[in-house]
């Protein structure tokens, strides 16, 4: 009784979208228009037929319905179901882009053309950039961002802070304001540690923009003053020793270390009942790019990662896949023929 209601609530929500009613002459020739129809708000960010798609190509399916309905946001509906994009694909002139959001997302025309991006995305890793892992995959499809400036209120604070004798202490002294807005917090002491120098900027509208230099590894230290020559007498060489110990590895620090945790999480959720560990090789491809039967698992795994609560139905990945194998067929069909032209030619010149 409840899955009827809330099969009866989609054909609702269906009817009430804009769009999607029948016009005379079928479905034939609703087919094309449906995709020219659908066009990218920039003011909302979303492709006006995110709901249509969603319904068609989302799951679970009351969740959809409930939250095209209703108009939900976070956390049912997130920025790329908006978008058709259900993998977070970035702008690379994809089929079916529509344009992009502040922070390159594509916009796509139907569901379609981002399961068929994303199929392709992980061919090109899989294939060209020689990732086969979860984690390697996963740390170039979502890198790490660690951000550094955060706002109170509206009013952001930026603190530069350099050592004092170095290049930057130096710019930031020489651009000191009235009001102190550029001041040493600390002297160097009798021990020779430096001072600290800072600026506090309020970031208003009007706020003019620092332009602090970068300062490349060793620039900005102090020349040691040479040593003057002194004669000395010359060791006689030792001999080298026999066999020495390699040096260990040095352990670097993760910068993000809550980023690479989310890597992990990913990488764990794509290989989830496939028997492999998220450096192993997922298998989604063959040489010559026809899929495996992995790459479904791995595209509805990353697809629930990047939306959350909805995800991509299987039908939608099923029919990327499909589209990527006959992709590959007509490729080798082509390559075949192309072959098969080149070596009769010699043979007909010759007759």
């Amino acid at each position: 009784m409840v899955l009827q209601t809330f099969y009866a609530l989609a054909l609702a929500v269906r009817g009430l979208m804009p769009g999607d009613a029948q016009p005379p002459g079928g479905d034939a020739a609703q087919a094309e228009p449906q995709v020219l129809a659908a066009r990218y708000e920039p003011e909302s960010r979303e492709v006006t037929n995110w709901r249509s798609e969603a319904m068609d190509s989302l799951e679970p399916k009351p969740v959809v319905a409930v939250a095209a309905l209703f108009r939900a946001e976070r956390p049912f509906v997130t920025r790329c179901v908006k978008l058709n994009n259900y993998w977070c694909i970035k702008s690379a002139r994809w089929n079916g882009e529509l344009a992009t959001d502040s922070e390159g997302h594509v916009g796509f025309a139907s569901a379609d053309h981002s399961a068929d991006a994303a199929a392709t995305l992980l061919r090109r890793y899989y294939l060209e950039f020689n990732r086969k892992s979860a984690l390697d995959i996963v740390r170039r499809w979502a890198p790490a961002e660690c951000n550094v400036a955060t706002g109170i209120g509206g009013m952001a604070m930026l603190a530069v802070r350099g050592i004092g004798g170095t290049v930057r202490a130096q710019y930031l002294a020489s651009r000191r304001k009235k009001g102190g807005a550029v001041r040493y917090t600390a002297k160097a002491g009798p021990s020779g540690k430096p001072g600290r120098v800072s600026m506090v900027i309020p970031m208003a509208p009007k706020t003019p923009q620092y332009r602090v230099p970068s300062i490349a590894a060793g620039m900005g230290e102090k020349p040691k003053p040479a040593k003057p020559l002194v004669a000395t007498r010359r060791k006689p060489a030792q001999k080298p020793a026999i066999a020495s110990k390699p040096a260990a590895k040095v352990q670097v620090a993760m910068a993000c270390p809550s980023e690479e945790q989310r890597h992990r999480n990913y990488a764990g959720r794509m290989v989830e009942g496939l028997g492999l560990g998220p450096s192993d090789d997922l298998r989604l491809f063959s040489e010559d790019g026809t899929p495996l039967p992995n790459l479904a698992h791995v595209m509805l795994a990353m697809s629930a990662f990047e939306l959350g609560a909805l995800r991509a139905s299987p039908d939608l990945v099923e029919g990327a896949i499909e589209r990527a194998v006959a992709k590959v067929q007509e490729t080798a069909k082509a390559s075949a023929q192309k072959a098969e032209a080149s070596q009769s030619g010699p043979q007909n010149i010759e007759r």
